[in-house]
């Protein structure tokens, strides 16, 4: 299907999608090479144009239940405009090879051929300066990715008292609560206000779900307890929400309040998992953990380089 750069207004087959403004755009509208985008994988879920990315507003949620930080959200602005530089090394060490086979087979005894030589060496010199910008582009990339990892690190941390229960729909004057307490009720954990820090729900980026309810408790011990017991309960008989006093029969899932990166960690896990024949991944204490078999080593991970060893 064609479309019309929302930036030109030219036709297009392909391009970048803003996830703001929903445009199409041509790469060099958009202000990044087909390569750099290609690379961004994940990013490309909450990319945005120029355009938006000036005048989209920040709303923040309560720091301890907020789905991306301001931080975050910098730092994945920056990296996008870091992402068109990922291949330029690939290009530079291509361009050298080009000149080294140019540069012998030309003769330095004729006049004009030794002009050619010389545009060749000053060129040589600017790709050197190029490849000396990459290696800074490199280490700002890593620092980037050292701070995005603490920050989410941190973020989790203050999530350490959080369980997120998914599958209950939201309904004009709910009483949160009252859902809470007939859900403790039936994992045999009953619950009351003051082991409650606060009840709430919070935006969810699946926009046809009812937003997920968020349980902050005042003790870990006793967060840890209550998803011990749902998850008891729910291996042995689902969690319906007719069992919670609420009409249908869809299931509701009680789980550790993870990071957004977190979450997209633990669906690349499960993926991995399933390709290689794990039969095993769980989150427990907000981690994430793998097994291939009863008697095979536990797996810890904790970023991306971790699922090589799923293996």
């Amino acid at each position: 299907m064609n479309y019309k750069c929302g930036a030109c207004a030219e036709l297009l087959t392909d391009g970048v999608h803003c996830t703001v403004c929903k445009q199409q755009l041509h790469f060099q509208c958009a202000g990044i090479t087909e390569a750099g985008y290609r690379k961004l994988g994940d990013r490309k879920l909450t990319w945005r144009c120029g355009k938006c990315k000036q005048t989209t507003p920040t709303q923040p949620l309560s720091p301890r239940i907020e789905p991306e930080s301001l931080i975050m959200r910098e730092l994945r602005a920056i990296n996008d405009k870091l992402a068109p530089l990922e291949c330029l090394k690939d290009e530079v060490v291509a361009l050298r090879n080009e000149f080294e086979e140019l540069k012998g087979s030309f003769n330095d005894t004729n006049k004009e051929l030794r002009e050619f030589s010389a545009r060749f060496t000053d060129i040589e010199h600017r790709l050197l300066q190029v490849e000396k910008a990459q290696k800074q582009v490199d280490s700002i990339q890593n620092r980037l990715d050292k701070l995005e990892d603490e920050t989410n690190a941190g973020e989790q941390w203050a999530r350490m008292n959080n369980i997120e229960i998914k599958g209950v729909p939201q309904v004009s004057n709910e009483n949160l609560f009252e859902i809470l307490s007939s859900l403790g009720s039936q994992i045999s954990y009953p619950v009351n206000k003051t082991q409650i820090n606060f009840l709430t729900r919070v935006p969810t980026r699946e926009k046809d779900r009812a937003k997920p309810i968020i349980v902050c408790f005042c003790n870990r011990y006793v967060k840890e307890d209550f998803l011990a017991a749902a998850r008891s309960t729910m291996k042995s008989r689902p969690l319906t929400l007719g069992r919670v006093g609420l009409s249908g029969g869809h299931k509701i899932y009680v789980n550790d309040h993870l990071t957004t990166q977190n979450k997209f960690l633990l669906s690349k896990t499960k993926k991995a998992a399933a390709e290689r024949g794990f039969r095993y991944v769980w989150v427990k204490h907000a981690k994430i953990h793998a097994r291939k078999n009863d008697t095979s080593p536990v797996i810890v991970v904790k970023s991306e380089l971790d699922l090589a060893k799923i293996m």
